[in-house]
């Protein structure tokens, strides 16, 4: 069947994708192809040479030290979002049901904070948590420790701390966009029918919510596992990320840009891989 254009219907909607996949492959598919390449070449004397190689992968997986970063890595992207999402969860349902008129207003205060800049926001987290920071005079006042808390600073907890703080905004907007879409209605149904409690959530607002959980899951993991700015800044010298190695590997006097690729490249398999699983062991729970 043909347009009053004299094209097929099937031509229409594919001309009007033209250009966000245009951006997309311009964007996203070019960039990625050319670093899947880079990983398999080597470098020799700060050159880098199109020869095939498995090394990069290699170094990568065999190394004791790049593994336990990689591991340091995921669990610290796990922990942050394990903390920010529920958060998030807790404040959505907040403004949507219990605060409903106060919503837009509890939305802009906690929106507010992305109006700074990121580096003055991570600034912020550590004049908190410091050593002579505001938590530790605070709780030093309040007589509730005799003698700073040193390990707020320079750990992976700050790291986390830190990510939490920063992403807490991000990962609230999808979560409470879901449940906006979500009625009252819904929720007082389930309640006549005996869902209570928990088991309210995890049965009926959970699944209904869940395009905005995993979205705010993934801009928590994902942007987590990938910073290097917070770990250098707030994580000390036990608290390098593969953030830092690939930064790393593409700057400096030892840069290597085909290890560098490869880093990123095992990053990004182990994120589809832990995303993938999480968001499957989500649904199961939900519907169990």
């Amino acid at each position: 069947m043909l347009t009053r254009r004299g094209l097929p219907r099937l031509h229409v909607p594919l001309r009007l994708l033209a250009p966000a996949g245009g951006f997309y492959g311009l964007f996203f598919v070019v960039p990625l192809t050319i670093l899947i390449v880079l990983s398999f070449w080597t470098v020799n004397a700060f050159v880098i040479v199109p020869e095939w190689t498995l090394s990069n992968y290699l170094d990568a997986v065999s190394s004791a030290l790049y593994g336990a970063v990689f591991v340091r890595t995921i669990l610290i992207g796990l922990g942050t979002a394990a903390v920010v999402v529920p958060i998030a969860y807790v404040l959505a349902y907040l403004m949507r049901f219990v605060f409903e008129r106060r919503g837009q207003f509890m939305l802009d205060l906690v929106l507010v904070s992305m109006f700074s800049g990121y580096l003055v926001r991570i600034y912020a987290w550590r004049t908190i948590l410091g050593k002579e920071g505001l938590l530790n005079t605070l709780l030093l006042q309040m007589g509730v420790i005799s003698e700073p808390i040193t390990f707020l600073i320079y750990s992976n907890l700050a790291v986390v701390i830190t990510l939490v703080g920063l992403l807490l905004p991000l990962v609230l907007l999808p979560i409470y966009s879901s449940m906006s879409n979500v009625s009252r209605e819904h929720l007082e149904v389930a309640r006549d029918l005996g869902s209570k409690g928990v088991g309210l959530h995890r049965t009926i607002l959970v699944p209904m919510v869940l395009p905005g959980l995993g979205a705010g899951f993934a801009i928590a993991f994902i942007l987590s596992v990938g910073d290097f700015v917070i770990p250098q800044m707030v994580g000390g010298p036990q608290g390098v990320m593969v953030g830092n190695l690939i930064a790393d590997q593409f700057k400096g006097t030892g840069a290597n840009w085909s290890e560098g690729a490869a880093f990123a490249l095992i990053l990004l398999s182990c994120v589809l891989v832990v995303y993938l699983t999480t968001t499957r062991a989500v649904r199961w729970v939900t519907r169990w």
